[in-house]
């Protein structure tokens, strides 16, 4: 009897421990996890044909993935993945003419900030009426 107790307890051991990746214990907290190249607004803004390589990486920083094929072509990634299962990616393609940057593309990269927002704390500049 005893020679049986054991595989069967192995057994249901081994299942209950394959179930612990499906089973979402409360509390527990998730890390995000984040990779690649952080692509910024001002980082594309300072982009400008007929930058040298030096130069683009200087602004860009290394390329995250170089294609040993085509060196007039460099790709820069990055991915968020928050603990609550959204995942959020940039993909920036720089490409060159030699040594010459000519242009770029992307996916999901940030968008220009309007700088005339209105601030709601700031109070308008219209002239209070006065009484006469």
């Amino acid at each position: 009897m005893k020679i049986i107790k054991t595989p069967l307890v192995l057994l249901c051991s081994l299942f209950l421990l394959a179930g612990c990746q499906y089973f979402q214990f409360p509390g527990v907290h998730k890390i995000n996890i984040q990779q690649g190249h952080i692509i910024t607004e001002e980082m594309i803004s300072q982009l400008e044909p007929g930058m040298n390589k030096r130069q683009v990486r200087f602004v860009l920083g290394t390329p995250l993935i170089n294609d040993i094929f085509n060196d007039d072509r460099w790709d820069y990634y990055y991915s968020l993945k928050m603990g609550d299962g959204r995942f959020f990616k940039r993909t920036l393609t720089v490409y060159f003419d030699g040594d010459t940057f000519t242009h770029f593309e992307g996916e999901n990269l940030p968008e220009a900030e309007d700088e005339q927002t209105e601030d709601p704390e700031q109070e308008p500049d219209t002239p209070l009426p006065t009484n006469s």
